[in-house]
């Protein structure tokens, strides 16, 4: 699930957010006081917020805190702390993309951006609870793609005022381990652990930034959607009052698979065994003993064969797989927002190597980890045939992009079927029969902007940005939508039409942070209203999306939820295969 839409730190994070806005040292440092203590933040001028970065919601988790649940801090201190800047990545196999803030195993912390200004006793703003996606191996919240500057100076134009906040939680192996020895001890599934302590740490201190603990959106993307999915199950359905509402892009609880003991126990052995931890009586306590530099080369996810690390059903925080649970109803009924891209299979489909059938049935047979039987992947090939035209990406009729293979768009269309379109399909039925009237579904159909270098070929330079739009083999891929929703101009480009997407999709978002809904039916006298977005369950049976896309496109439409519907169909049919 490793996206190829890189997801780099522009500019040194476009220097460090423009230097955390260019700070004012003419105005006094923004305090919060928590449970703990006061923490000095940063005032922006240029957006007229506050920001309180990298502020530690767990302790550190090296040595005895490694491969174990989240602590919870235990020291008070009088005076301020520094929340200036953001904290440590969690460690990965990425250190050049994430390690711009550092790296390291204190890195759970979670960052606050807020309105400048406000009265913290009365203001009661809803929170936006991001979550960053990465597949679960890789990624940090300090990334410039995910900065909470823009959808907040949004909320505040809207006169609906919101609160931001972002976290860092442990991936790869180091938040997903799994063998006998982890499960014995109740520490598997420690990234999910993290996103509850996360949580936990808001219901008891977000009032002291000025935020609404009753009014928690959790929201993310990818790997950070997989978790919101995840989450609506913990405990079977237990919010616990931790959060209220749920947006999920491009991502479900029953995208990636849930492999257990004969997956990981021999990665976890090997590891004990490359750390001389082997005759240890308690391998796990050595493993913890372990220095982080020793340690670190061997805990790579790239080194894996196959999939990297992902939750495991550990009969706790994941009592069951994902569709058992959503069939039982054991899930949060929540307001929802869930959607997909277009053309999310361009970002998993092999390239160059699927000419002809034969290459597709042995690749779906012997490649994917899918399980399917024999007869099953050709009742999938039937449904999904060799017509370049209801390939993806959507829209190129009958182009086959062939040096990224003849059928190419062919395995495009199955492979996002299968990890997102039909998981996203389940989910909607799901959650759109216990929650009828605020389960909202959306297409995002705009291919991206894409920054380039000013002296590249086919690059236009326009208000200091220079790009181009995207491939047309990548089509909407899988994370185009964030620019959009984050409403970030350095992503976006500098077209008016996407700014103009933007400025509605990342109000649609505001407004169901506030209200439960997108469309904004309690916003106030001379506040924006959005009228266009219909529940999914009144479209019937057949459900109802709604397309986002540009104007010039088109603009926005509900369609009914039924393109490729019987091969989404046959592919939840037989999701369990893929142990999920």
């Amino acid at each position: 699930m490793t996206s190829k839409v890189k997801q780099v730190s522009v500019i040194v994070s476009v220097l460090l957010h423009v230097a955390l806005a260019v700070t004012n040292s003419q105005t006094p440092e923004p305090l919060a006081t928590v449970r703990n203590g006061t923490y000095a933040g940063v005032y922006s001028p240029t957006y007229h917020q506050d920001f309180f970065l990298g502020i530690p919601y767990a302790q550190d988790t090296t040595g005895p805190n490694r491969f174990r649940i989240p602590q919870a801090l235990n020291t008070t201190w009088t005076g301020t702390r520094p929340a200036k800047q953001y904290g440590h990545a969690c460690p990965d196999d990425t250190p050049e993309d994430d390690a711009l803030w550092g790296m390291s195993e204190d890195c759970l912390s979670i960052n606050i951006v807020r309105p400048a200004g406000i009265d913290v006793a009365t203001a009661n703003l809803p929170v936006l609870f991001w979550i960053h996606g990465g597949a679960y191996q890789v990624g940090t919240s300090g990334l410039d793609r995910y900065n909470l500057s823009y959808i907040v100076q949004r909320s505040v134009d809207m006169g609906r005022p919101v609160l931001g906040a972002s976290i860092n939680y442990r991936k790869g192996g180091w938040g997903l381990m799994y063998s006998i020895e982890i499960q014995g001890t109740g520490n598997a599934n420690l990234a999910l652990r993290d996103m509850r302590h996360a949580l936990a740490w808001v219901q008891e201190n977000i009032a002291g930034f000025g935020g609404d603990a009753s009014r928690v959106t959790i929201w993310g993307e990818s790997a950070g959607a997989f978790a919101v999915g995840q989450l609506l199950m913990s405990y079977g359905g237990r919010t616990d009052g931790l959060f209220h509402r749920s947006i999920q892009e491009s991502g479900s609880a029953a995208t990636a698979w849930y492999n257990g003991t004969e997956r990981y126990q021999p990665i976890y052995d090997r590891i004990v065994s490359q750390v001389s931890c082997t005759d240890a009586i308690d391998t796990l306590a050595c493993l913890r003993a372990v220095p982080y530099a020793t340690l670190l080369p061997f805990m790579a996810s790239t080194l894996l064969n196959g999939p990297g690390f992902y939750p495991t059903v550990d009969g706790d925080i994941i009592p069951q797989f994902p569709t058992s649970l959503l069939a039982l109803g054991e899930f949060a009924h929540i307001p929802h927002i869930i959607g997909s891209n277009s053309d999310e299979g361009t970002d998993n489909a092999p390239e160059g190597v699927i000419n002809t059938d034969d290459d597709l049935y042995n690749y779906l047979l012997h490649n994917t980890g899918f399980n399917f039987p024999p007869a099953t992947i050709r009742q999938i090939m039937a449904l999904y045939p060799d017509d370049p035209a209801q390939g993806i990406p959507l829209n190129t009729g009958g182009e086959r992009f062939p040096s990224k293979g003849w059928q190419y768009k062919r395995v495009a269309a199955i492979l996002g079927d299968v990890y997102y379109h039909a998981p996203r399909l389940a989910d909607a039925r799901h959650y759109a029969a216990h929650r009828p009237n605020d389960t909202f579904v959306y297409r995002f159909n705009t291919r991206p902007w894409l920054a380039a270098a000013p002296q590249s070929v086919n690059v236009t330079c326009q208000d200091d940005l220079c790009g181009s739009i995207a491939p047309a083999y990548q089509g909407v891929a899988h994370a185009t939508e964030l620019a959009f929703v984050f409403r970030n101009p350095q992503w976006l480009g500098p077209w008016p039409e996407y700014r103009k997407l933007a400025d509605k999709m990342s109000a649609m978002w505001v407004h169901f942070a506030h209200d439960g809904t997108p469309n904004g039916h309690n916003a106030g006298e001379g506040e924006e209203k959005e009228e266009v977005w219909p529940p999914y369950a009144s479209g019937g049976e057949e459900g109802a999306n709604l397309v986002l896309q540009t104007e010039e496109q088109g603009g926005l439409y509900v369609e009914a939820d039924t393109y490729r519907l019987e091969g989404r169909e046959l592919l939840t049919k037989w999701a369990r295969r893929r142990h999920v």
